[in-house]
């Protein structure tokens, strides 16, 4: 059966050192939440009713959604659920010191014109409600559970630190963007200062000589402050 106009086909984007890998969601999601906590702290003072509070800090945001994978009454979800299942176990390409042999991967839900922040999956559940004679799962749904690890693209608030005293004001402080699929040095900017118009200032600090030709999984410096 053809698909309806316009239709577009969900999917998560897993960050790889090579190529990216993306699974497709067989059945986009019925819904998807989330939700976002801040810590905040009281303190009780005799002879008041109402409490000082005072904030203490953020919480990343979090999103949940179920995905079902169906491919009843002959196929085998098990091939899809392994490729969740193998995005949950540590990857030793993504390690940085003898102290970090490596992580999982980080990942994306995108769906049409929307791309989630990235993130991290804290939970993975996977329950098989079907199967063949023989045992074979035909049926699955899988409950993610994604923590955000990095700033999403557009944010209008920065993160760049503020210098405590004068002497800083001359120091250059980085921070590091591993390209990705459709990563332009105008969309760089725009994520890491809220301007895409300042992408040369990222050009010229890691001399790039030809701005679209941008190699995906390599890492470019994001100069902060301290550079023109």
């Amino acid at each position: 059966m053809p698909l309806p106009t316009g239709f577009e086909q969900a999917r998560l984007e897993i960050e790889g050192t090579g190529a990216s890998t993306t699974i497709e969601c067989w059945f986009n999601p019925t819904q998807y939440s989330i939700a976002k906590t801040n810590s905040w702290s009281k303190e009780t003072m005799a002879g008041q009713s109402l409490p000082t509070t005072q904030f203490t800090g953020g919480s990343p945001r979090q999103l949940t959604t179920d995905l079902l994978f169906d491919d009843s009454p002959d196929g085998d979800v098990s091939v899809v659920t392994t490729q969740l299942l193998t995005m949950m176990e540590v990857d030793k390409d993504f390690g940085k010191s003898a102290k970090n042999d490596g992580r999982p991967p980080k990942l994306q839900l995108c769906w049409g014109s929307y791309r989630s922040f990235w993130a991290v999956c804290t939970s993975l559940t996977v329950q098989f409600t079907m199967f063949k004679a023989n045992g074979t799962p035909i049926r699955a749904t899988a409950t993610i559970s994604l923590m955000q690890a990095e700033e999403e693209l557009g944010s209008s608030r920065k993160t760049v630190a503020r210098p405590q005293n004068p002497t800083t004001r001359s120091d250059t402080r980085l921070r590091a963007h591993v390209i990705r699929d459709g990563d332009t040095l105008q969309s760089i900017a725009f994520q890491h200062y809220g301007d895409p118009t300042d992408w040369r200032r990222i050009a010229e600090y890691n001399g790039i000589d030809d701005p679209l030709r941008l190699r995906r999984s390599s890492t470019l410096s994001i100069p902060l402050e301290g550079t023109a």
